[in-house]
């Protein structure tokens, strides 16, 4: 099932899902899209849907999911109390325009830096 679901993924069709979901605008994103792949192997091979989250569960128990498999994220090497690297911050305004700003801009001098970061991956 995993290496139908891996050469699903990497088709022209699934790559092409993936590329119009994440496209400004568009009503799904790309984790949806992978949803549906999955939910697609499960039919095939006759698995109940109800049985999508133990898929999951056994694919990444194993390495063998395609977003621990190609992971682009790597350990960073910022420690505590490193100054920041500046990256271009996109602030939404209350208008509903965006402003490009750094963040060394937004950094206050007399105060600490927090930064929160996470996935729905």
């Amino acid at each position: 099932m995993l290496k139908r679901e891996n050469e699903l993924r990497l088709s022209q069709d699934v790559q092409k899902r993936f590329e119009e979901a994440e496209r400004s605008g568009s009503k799904t994103d790309w984790i949806e899209v992978a949803t549906q792949v999955q939910l697609e192997v499960l039919r095939e091979f006759n698995v109940a849907e109800s049985s999508l989250h133990a898929y999951r569960c056994a694919a990444n128990k194993h390495g063998l999911s395609l977003y621990v498999k190609y992971n682009r994220a790597r350990e960073g090497s910022l420690k505590v109390g490193a100054p920041s690297p500046d990256v271009s911050l996109i602030s939404l305004e209350d208008d509903g325009t965006t402003r490009l700003q750094s963040l060394i801009d937004v950094q206050k001098a007399d105060r600490p830096l927090v930064i929160v970061a996470g996935s729905i991956s």
